[in-house]
């Protein structure tokens, strides 16, 4: 079936419209006109309707001209094609409408051979960009079917050092890459040229380049049932990038790696061996974990009288455990946006992960207080920028400092956090919801005041409020139900119904007291919003009484 392109119809008058639709074979040019519509307030009400590919306008009409209308609805589909038509020869118009990016400029009376050349042109500069469109659109797909050549060569990279935060964010985002879990390890294996120590044939004799493959698929099997990770070559090894949920798992990554080794060596034949380097949380900091994995990997030989294929740094090479006891940015930030978030669930998961290191060091347990001051912090730099009741936030302890401190484990003080985080969470929802409500009764005031002022709009009323006029709408729209425009429209509809019940007023001067310069607009808006003319509800009042 045959598309067209949409064509959107606006001219305020019905002859020059339905002229227009008989005069063409549409279909037979290449379109279909999806919508008509008699003024500018109409026609961008159509235009969200059936998204047309072209609208052709008249550039005079009443309540919207056809420039304001053009600058409107460019907004709404930047991509839209225009056709302007005209029965004033006025070359300023002509200019504005160019400057607006119009494709054409006809002046009426429009002939069906000139429309029909305007229309031809047009869809031939169309349907090449629509081509252009289908060129870029398989060149991403090319681009994505060189994807796990990429992927690979970003995490050379990463292991090498050769790229910087910024960078890694940017591929991360871009590749979407990144890991739900927060911890990340890198583990290399190395499959042996030589035969499995045991004297067995080796089966891929002959076929030896197929023995990383075999391995790695072994290790993703394996691994990557329990964890996420990436798998790529790497030199000589078989290269994984996991990620842990905790540090605790690293236990269980290991056997899992020594397992793979073990596999790997029985279905291959020959000599698998693994080393794991040591737990990171920033991409950049990889390129020590994988230094630290080839560190490893030197020990595996001499842990196999033990039983393992795989060593891990930590085991064959300790280092001081403190120095991961601080609350590192991610953390904080994650425990931040939690609190705001009214999350309790992350709350919880994020303190629960801190202590778990801290339980893990096995320290005195007064050295822990310099560990637990920093979670403190974070709960101080959130109740001083919201402003928040010390009194309520701790419980009625003024001495709140004291109190954390004067805890005698650190499962009561991770409790202690837990719900005071809570708390905090709870007065900030309250103080936002508070903050909107207030908000919402000042913009009814200012209405109430101004509804009469027909300069009144949104962003008039913002620039009092002294807020953003996408935030109010948002705020305005939950807090009522309905958004600000239709409110306004609400009420000055029922302060012009009541004019014309309770005066003689003209419609003009109606038109005024309600909020509206342009009387013809009014009555087409009354018209809308009652179903009939003000002229026409005035008699049905009379015809009541």
């Amino acid at each position: 079936m045959m598309e067209y392109y949409k064509i959107l119809l606006v001219d305020d008058e019905l002859e020059i419209r339905d002229g227009m639709i008989q005069k063409l074979d549409w279909h037979k040019l290449g379109y279909d006109v999806a919508a008509a519509a008699e003024n500018g307030v109409e026609a961008l009400e159509k235009a969200e309707q059936v998204q047309p590919d072209v609208i052709m306008t008249d550039i005079r009409m009443p309540f919207m001209d056809g420039l304001e209308f053009i600058g409107k609805v460019i907004e709404l589909r930047p991509a839209v094609k225009i056709i302007v038509f005209s029965g004033f020869d006025d070359f300023e118009y002509a200019q504005k409408a160019i400057n607006l990016g119009v494709e054409e400029y006809i002046l009426k009376p429009v002939s069906a051979r000139q429309l029909e050349q305007s229309l031809v042109r047009l869809k031939s500069k169309m349907d090449e960009e629509l081509e252009q469109k289908r060129n870029i659109d398989l060149l991403r797909r090319s681009y994505e079917d060189s994807f796990p050549i990429l992927k690979e060569q970003f995490f050379v990279s990463v292991i090498e050092g050769r790229m910087l935060p910024r960078q890694i964010e940017q591929w991360l985002n871009q590749y979407k890459l990144s890991f739900v879990s927060r911890y990340k390890v890198v583990a290399v294996l190395s499959a042996g040229d030589n035969s499995f120590p045991g004297g067995r044939k080796n089966d891929f004799a002959g076929s030896e380049e197929l023995i990383p493959i075999a391995v790695r698929k072994t290790a993703e099997d394996i691994v990557g049932k329990y964890h996420e990770l990436h798998s790529f070559f790497y030199s000589n090894y078989i290269v994984l990038v996991v990620a842990l949920e905790w540090e605790s798992q690293i236990s269980l990554l290991c056997q899992e790696v020594n397992e793979a080794c073990r596999e790997g060596c029985r279905i291959t034949s020959s000599d698998v061996t693994a080393g794991i380097g040591g737990i990171y949380t920033r991409w950049e900091e990889l390129k020590y974990s994988f230094k630290e994995a080839e560190n490893a990997l030197e020990y595996s030989t001499l842990l196999r009288k033990e039983g393992r294929l795989a060593a891990y740094i930590k085991d064959v090479e300790p280092e001081d455990t403190t120095s991961r006891l601080q609350l590192e940015e991610q953390d904080e930030r994650l425990l931040l946006n939690a609190i705001k978030g009214n999350n309790c669930d992350k709350v919880r998961s994020q303190i629960e992960r801190f202590f778990a290191r801290l339980e893990q060091a096995s320290l005195p347990f007064y050295q822990y207080q310099m560990y637990i001051m920093e979670i403190f912090t974070v709960i101080m730099k959130l109740v001083n920028v919201y402003q928040l009741d010390t009194k309520a936030v701790f419980d009625g302890e003024t001495n709140y400092i004291s109190a954390v401190l004067g805890l005698h484990s650190l499962e009561e003080i991770k409790n202690w956090f837990i719900t005071t985080c809570g708390r905090v969470s709870r007065l900030i929802q309250k103080e936002r919801t508070d903050t909107g409500e207030k908000l919402i009764e000042k913009a009814k005031q200012y209405v109430e005041e101004n509804y009469t002022d027909a300069e009144l709009s949104v962003e008039s009323l913002c620039d009092n409020l002294h807020i953003s006029p996408a935030y109010f709408s948002t705020i305005f729209k939950k807090e009522t139900g309905v958004n600000f425009i239709s409110y306004l429209t609400d009420m000055r509809m029922e302060h012009a119904m009541k004019l014309l019940d309770t005066t003689d007023d003209k419609t003009y001067m109606i038109a005024a007291k309600s909020g509206y310069a342009e009387p013809n607009y009014f009555s087409y808006a009354f018209k809308k919003h009652v179903g009939m003319s003000p002229s026409k509800y005035r008699k049905r009042l009379e015809e009541q009484d």
